[in-house]
């Protein structure tokens, strides 16, 4: 289900807002209680997973039947697999607290006048990247049915005289690279022009399209795969 733009810029706002809070707080000067709670509350729910995923990996190793060195495989990592990560974590926290108080003195060296509030818009700019990077990936991960069919199309076209998928001929797959392409241009558009398939034909082959179809087929190609974006995908500005 698509989120309208206000949905969009209200998630994307409170995240780096959160996170822009975060990065001003000072982590190397909270209580030490508070500290411990930061380190150890993560270790233990880390370890707690890794004991969980364990049990249910292998839920028949505990009944009778099983050999011996089954049996204590499954008893040594139950030891040591959730101390490691519990271990890992605990030290990320304690790198954590490290790293920050080494950011901020340096901060302060070279005269910042105010440190947290660098440190904390930094966080958030940093997490505004990190979710739309998230968000382009997911759009192109978006109807995969889509290129499905580019491919389709491209392979029926065969403008390179290959034929894909046929006895004798190259791999189904042959025009992959080309469909990949041409798949992000109609997520992103919504439709493809002849000169554009002109374009990712002359990137792949060194050749235009309408070259080797002829302008009408190239022209029928492209309003048949605009046709299938229409058809498969959301307009751009649902997303």
């Amino acid at each position: 289900m698509s989120r309208t733009p206000q949905s969009r810029i209200l998630s994307l706002t409170s995240s780096a807002a959160f996170a822009t809070g975060l990065g001003m707080i000072p982590l190397h000067r909270l209580p030490r209680p508070v500290k411990t709670g930061y380190i150890a509350l993560p270790a233990v729910l880390g370890a707690g997973a890794a004991v969980a995923a364990l049990c249910r990996r292998d839920p028949g190793a505990r009944e009778a039947g099983h050999d011996a060195p089954r049996r204590n495989r499954s008893t040594a990592l139950l030891a040591t697999l959730p101390l490691a990560v519990g271990g890992i974590i605990a030290g990320s926290g304690v790198v954590s607290i490290w790293i920050d108080r080494g950011v901020e003195g340096f901060l302060r060296r070279r005269g910042v006048p105010a440190p947290r509030v660098a440190m904390g818009l930094a966080s958030g700019a940093l997490a505004l990247t990190m979710d739309l990077v998230s968000e382009r990936r997911s759009a192109l991960a978006e109807d995969p049915t889509l290129e499905e069919h580019v491919l389709a199309l491209l392979s029926e076209a065969d403008p390179m005289q290959l034929d894909p998928g046929r006895r004798g001929g190259a791999a189904a797959e042959e025009y992959q690279p080309e469909a990949e392409a041409i798949t992000e241009i109609l997520r992103r558009d919504g439709v493809i022009t002849a000169v554009q398939l002109d374009e990712v034909w002359q990137d792949w082959f060194n050749t235009p399209l309408t070259l080797l179809l002829g302008a009408a087929r190239a022209a029928a190609l492209a309003a048949e795969l605009s046709a299938e974006a229409a058809e498969l995908s959301p307009p751009p500005s649902a997303r």
